[in-house]
Parts: structure tokens; C-alpha cells; sequence
């Protein structure tokens, strides 16, 4: 896997892929859009009325279910292929690029990392489908690269570089731009200067396409005060509330109605169906110890990664940029008759900066060579780039290095038997599945290849016994080993399986017991309970509707409940349709009582007793309340933001029309060892 780039920033404190700095201010849409949830949804099946709902359940959910939306609304099936291609996505004549991909999921990865905290793993990230997300980043990146490039859009180095000056991250603590700065928290998120620039100018190209596409898409003030209206509306109301278990128990029933209860609420009481599974398995972890290291495999392995024994030489450099070559030629005379750089910058108002340990890609492009090229200890310059004139100080030189086979014999053995371990492993699943596909008993085919064979002793779809215990949970990807145990038939053997990414299993079904409805002897003091509780729910229910035509026919909700066991009156204080807590008012009644009138009376069902329910007022929501102003500039943007969301998804999908697009889902497996399809 390839290191994994920073978290992105927002177009204007940084840039789509770009890393996020300390200082930076809130964010707009960037070029790229990343779709977020807003505060308000609704109910209506109408799209624009999906805003006025109020939000629910976590963030951070929300934002990876709603770009994944994205995602999926503007794929197509027809865009997944299986052919050959060297790449994991096609834009138009664009190619995506396995590590771009990888770059790109590293960046969400690591973002989502920061939101929710180290325990966010690579399998979340899987169930999120966070791979997927990043590809249709990159590929919407492409979709907007290509339609800039029609319209011949392409930003100014000008405009660029002003852009690029506005960053706070980049200020010093006087507010001015310091392009030592800048090129030091570059290093640090381990990106160059010219590919900044050219990120910065790409991401300002379609800014200005994604704003031509958006224009004039805002909530009016009609609309917003309507939306004001609907959502901020408060109600009250008279309840009565009816726990369950306050109702009377009822006379003990009869065999003959428990005979009937046991099989009407049959799926209550049944047993899950058992199986019995054989399992062979074999894993690269017990396949190292026969692997012969030769010499000639150590040198080969060594040879092949000879990279990853090489230290490539660093350098701390102190530098300063002047806004003119006069300047730094002056500096740098100063500097080189004995005075720091830091003091000769700071006598003319420029901040010097240190780059510590920094490899010769990691600086600009026309830095780099005399950077390194120059003494320890010695200075050079002055260097033109785009933001000024540099001098410089190296202030240290760590020397490359090589680690040679005879310092890293025991290291590369134990990645040749590793490589060796796995070669051996899809070797040896071949053959399991042609000896199972021959006809060979699962135990013979085992032996055969030297796969172990664990069994699995009557267990659910679970994993578990009858007594509870979940087996095998030492096993490499149990619970997909279980899965595919449930997929077989009787005496069957399945299809040969990876098991992560080192070890192949299959699965054979020695026998299934039946889910089964457990006798009644067995359960009847569960049936029982559950029967008794049921006629209290019965009993309550009768009560409410009881309750329910005596306030409809004017009585209060504290008459109306008398005589009633366990029955509470309460008066509730105005609600809105969002927000009302459901421990009082279950949302059905809220939501019946919303669009009723005054004197409306409903029965709705919580989890301890039944509520009846009276709208006894409405206050209207006024927009033109001066306390309103905040509220309805929230429901404005959030109403124009999810119009101008829209129009993005249509045009995006108009550019993936009129481009093309394939996903070659094949590679994507291979480098992911998925088993999808």
C-alpha cells in the first residue's frame, strides 16, 4: 500500500486532496462537492420537503450514508466492467491509477480516523464502502478535469498565486503571507510546491464550473418562511397514559388456549436450525517452516527490493525568501561573512524557517539542486521560484546509506518464506479444489494437501451451540466460514474460499437438524408469561379506547382517566412535529396530531403502556418574529444547498453520460482481495 496523503481542506485554506493545516478558517464548497446532511429533512416524498425533518443519529453516519448516496445515484451498472485495463477507473480517455486510488481511500481513511478515533478500523472502513466513496471522488475529479479542458478553462498564475497568499495557514503572526512557512507545513504533509500550485489551479477550474452550474440556486424568502411556518408550528396537547402492567392479571388460561398461543406465536419459540460442519483449512502461517531459504532466493528477493534497504540522504536547511534579487543577493553576502540567516531576515522583516530532515523531493523543484548540492555548513542562492528570491544554510547532512544482504539476511528470509508461504498457499487451493471438483471425500482432499480439519459441532448461523457458545472464534474469518457452512446442502462440500489474506478453507455439511417449534412442555412458562402480558396489552388497549370517546366527548384527560389503574393525566406544553420526546408522545400520535385539528383525539402504542392523546392548541410559528432571523437563515441555506446539491448530482451525471465511465472491478478485487462479484 502506498503512504497515505493528509485529510483534504477547504477550497480557500487548502484545496480537494489537499492536507489539512492548523489556522485554517471555516469552509465553502469546494470543486469537488462532498455532500453533507442538513438541519433540517422531512417527511414529504417530495425531495425539496426532505429538508424539514430535523437530523438523527450520529455525523458521522450520516455524511458516509449521503456520499455514499452520491456515489451509487450517479454510478451505473453499466459502468462496472471485467475486462483487462491497467487501471481501476476510465474518465473519458483518463486512466485512474491503482495508486491514486490507494491515496485517495488512505486520505478518507485517515479522515474518518480523526473524526471518530483510532478504533475506526480497515473493516468499518469496508462496511462503509469507504473505497468505493474515494474512487467516485477521483472520478468525479476526472468528470470535472475533462469538462474543464473542453471549455478551454484554465486559471492564471496570477490568480493562482493570490489564491494561494489568501491561506491563513500560511500567514505569519502579523497576518502577512510567509512562503517559508507555507513550503514548511508542504514538507511536513510531504507535498511539493509545484504540485500544490497545480492542485490549487485545477481545484479553482472547477470551482468556477461547479459556481457556473450553481448560480441563482437559493431559497427564496417565500419558501423559507413557509418552511418556518411548518417546522417551527408548536401544538399542545392532553395525554393520558395507560402502562401495561398496570392492568389486572387475567384468570389463568386453559391448555387448550396455551396449545393455540404456542402455535400462533410459533417463530417465538423455535430452535434455529443446527449443522455440522467439517472445515478444512490451510493457512500461509503453517506452510513457512518447509520453505528452503537459498542463497539465490536472498539475493533475488534482496535485489528485487533493493529500495527498501537503501536511506536516502536528508538535509536541515534554513531558508529565506526576498522579494527581489537585489535583497537576497545582499543577504546572502551577509550571510556568508558570518551571519545567520535567520538574523540577516529578520533585520529586513522576512522570517527565516528550518526545514528539518528533508529529502530532496520533498523541496521545490528549483531548490532542490543547489539545496543539495551545496556543503554542510555552507550557503547558497539566490534561487527564483514563484514566490520570491531564496537563500539558503545547510545546517545538516545525514548521508544516504544501503543496508547490504549480509546486514538483513535474517529480514529477508523471513520475507522470502513469507512470499514462498503464500505462493505455496494458491498453489495448494488449486489443487483442493480439483481433487473436491474430482470427487474426493473433504478429509482425503485435506490430507491430500495438508489442510487441517476442524469441525464444528451442531451450530446455529451464529456460530453458536445449542447452549449458547460461539465455536471456532480462533479460526480465520469465522464468520464467513459459518456463512458458507449455511449455504450448502446436506452432505454437500462447498467451493473452495479465502479465509482473509492467508489462508483458503472449504466447508463440508456432515448434517443438518432442522429448525424445529420446541415442544410446549418445553417453553410453557415462557408461553405463559408471554400470553399474560399480551392480555394486559389487550386490556390497556380497551382502556385507551374507553378513555379516547370520553375526550372526545369534552371530558378532561384527568376525568376521563379515572378509575383507570396506573392511568397518569398530563398537560404538555407546546411541541413542534420535530423534537417532540417520544417517551411522552409516540411520534405516530405526533404525527396524526399534526394534521388534525383542535379537539383531534388518537391512541398510539409505546413500549410500556398505550397513550391517548388531544390536540388542545396550535401557535402559529411568525416569521416576521425578529427572534426568527437565525432560524430562517438556516432553513434558506440548508434548502438552497440541497437544490444546488441537486443540480451538481444532474450535471455530474450529464459529464459521466457524455464521457464515459468504466470501473474495472476485476483489478479492484484482485488488489483488494475482495470476493465481490
Amino acid at each position: 500500500m502506498a503512504p497515505a496523503r493528509p485529510p483534504d481542506l477547504p477550497h480557500g485554506c487548502s484545496f480537494p486532496m489537499m492536507p489539512r493545516f492548523p489556522g485554517c478558517g471555516p469552509a465553502v464548497p469546494s470543486a469537488v462537492p462532498r455532500i453533507v446532511p442538513h438541519p433540517f429533512d422531512g417527511t414529504s416524498s417530495v425531495p425539496m420537503l426532505q429538508i424539514i425533518r430535523s437530523t438523527a443519529g450520529s455525523w458521522v453516519v450520516k455524511i458516509l450514508f449521503v456520499a455514499l448516496i452520491i456515489s451509487f445515484a450517479v454510478w451505473g451498472i453499466g459502468d462496472v466492467t471485467k475486462g483487462v485495463q491497467t487501471g481501476v477507473a476510465k474518465v473519458g480517455d483518463r486512466s485512474i491509477t491503482p495508486l491514486e486510488l490507494d491515496q485517495a481511500y488512505r486520505t478518507e481513511f485517515n479522515r474518518m480516523r480523526q473524526m471518530i478515533g483510532p478504533e475506526f478500523s480497515e473493516e468499518q472502513a469496508n462496511q462503509f464502502g469507504l473505497r468505493d466513496r474515494a474512487l467516485e471522488q477521483l472520478v468525479q475529479k476526472e468528470l470535472l478535469a475533462l469538462a474543464a479542458e473542453d471549455l478551454g478553462l484554465r486559471v492564471a498564475d496570477e490568480t493562482v498565486r493570490q489564491e494561494v497568499l489568501k491561506v491563513p495557514a500560511f500567514k505569519d503572526s502579523f497576518g502577512n503571507f510567509d512562503a517559508n512557512l507555507m513550503r514548511a507545513l508542504l514538507q511536513q504533509n510531504g507535498l511539493t510546491e509545484a504540485g500544490f500550485v497545480e492542485d490549487v489551479r485545477n481545484d479553482m477550474a472547477r470551482s468556477d464550473m461547479i459556481g457556473a452550474v450553481t448560480a441563482g440556486a437559493n431559497a427564496s424568502k417565500t419558501l423559507a418562511e413557509a418552511l418556518y411556518r411548518y417546522r417551527f408550528e408548536g401544538r399542545t396537547f392532553e395525554i393520558v397514559t395507560i402502562p401495561y402492567n398496570a392492568m389486572p392479571a387475567a384468570p389463568s388460561p386453559d391448555q387448550a388456549t396455551l396449545e393455540a398461543f404456542h402455535k400462533e406465536k410459533a417463530i417465538r419459540y423455535t430452535a434455529p436450525e443446527y449443522r455440522t460442519l467439517n472445515v478444512a483449512l490451510i493457512e500461509a502461517a503453517n506452510l513457512t517452516k518447509d520453505i528452503e531459504v537459498t542463497e539465490e532466493l536472498l539475493k533475488e528477493y534482496y535485489d528485487a527490493h533493493a529500495g527498501d534497504y537503501i536511506t536516502p540522504e536528508k538535509r536541515s536547511i534554513t531558508q529565506a525568501v526576498f522579494p527581489n534579487k537585489e535583497a537576497a543577493e545582499k543577504a546572502l553576502a551577509d550571510v556568508t561573512a558570518g551571519q545567520a540567516v535567520e538574523a540577516v531576515a529578520r533585520a529586513v522583516g522576512v522570517e527565516a524557517v528550518t526545514l528539518e530532515d528533508v529529502l530532496k523531493d520533498g523541496l521545490p523543484t528549483e531548490l532542490a539542486e543547489p539545496a543539495f548540492a551545496t556543503p554542510e555548513g555552507a550557503s547558497g542562492g539566490p534561487v527564483e521560484s514563484a514566490f520570491g528570491f531564496h537563500i539558503f544554510t545547510v545546517t545538516k547532512v545525514q548521508p544516504g546509506g544501503e543496508r547490504k544482504l549480509e546486514e538483513v539476511k535474517e529480514e529477508v528470509a523471513t520475507k522470502v518464506r513469507q512470499d514462498k508461504a503464500i505462493e505455496k498457499l494458491f498453489e495448494l487451493s488449486t489443487k483442493l479444489e480439483d481433487e473436491l471438483a474430482g470427487g474426493t471425500p473433504l478429509a482425503e482432499a485435506a490430507q491430500t494437501v495438508g489442510a487441517r480439519i476442524v469441525k464444528l459441532d451442531s451450530i446455529d448461523n451464529r456460530g453458536a451451540d445449542k447452549t449458547g457458545t460461539v465455536q471456532g472464534t480462533g479460526l480465520p474469518a469465522f464468520d464467513k466460514i459459518v456463512a458458507s457452512g449455511f449455504t450448502v446442502a446436506d452432505g454437500q462440500t462447498g467451493s473452495v474460499e479465502e479465509a482473509g489474506s492467508d489462508a483458503f478453507f472449504a466447508v463440508q455439511v456432515e448434517s443438518v437438524i432442522p429448525a424445529t417449534l420446541k415442544p410446549l412442555d418445553d417453553v410453557k412458562s415462557i408461553v405463559l408469561g408471554d400470553w399474560q402480558a399480551e392480555q394486559k396489552q389487550i386490556a390497556a388497549r380497551k382502556k385507551a379506547e374507553e378513555v379516547a370517546e370520553k375526550m372526545k366527548a369534552g371530558a378532561a384527560a384527568k376525568d376521563a382517566a379515572l378509575g383507570v389503574p396506573g392511568a397518569l393525566a398530563q398537560n404538555i406544553d407546546p411541541l413542534m412535529r420535530v423534537g417532540a420526546p417520544s417517551a411522552l408522545i409516540p411520534p405516530a400520535a405526533v404525527q396524526t396530531l399534526f394534521s388534525g385539528a383542535i379537539g383531534n383525539v388518537t391512541t398510539a402504542d409505546k413500549p410500556t403502556g398505550v397513550v391517548v392523546a388531544k390536540l388542545t392548541g396550535i401557535i402559529p410559528a411568525d416569521p416576521a418574529n425578529p427572534l426568527a432571523a437565525g432560524q430562517l437563515a438556516q432553513l434558506a441555506d440548508a434548502t438552497g444547498q440541497a437544490m444546488q446539491d441537486e443540480l451538481i448530482l444532474q450535471y455530474l451525471a450529464a459529464l459521466r453520460a457524455h464521457s464515459g465511465v468504466t470501473i474495472n472491478q476485476n483489478l479492484i478485487n484482485q488488489l483488494y482481495r475482495t470476493t465481490q462479484e
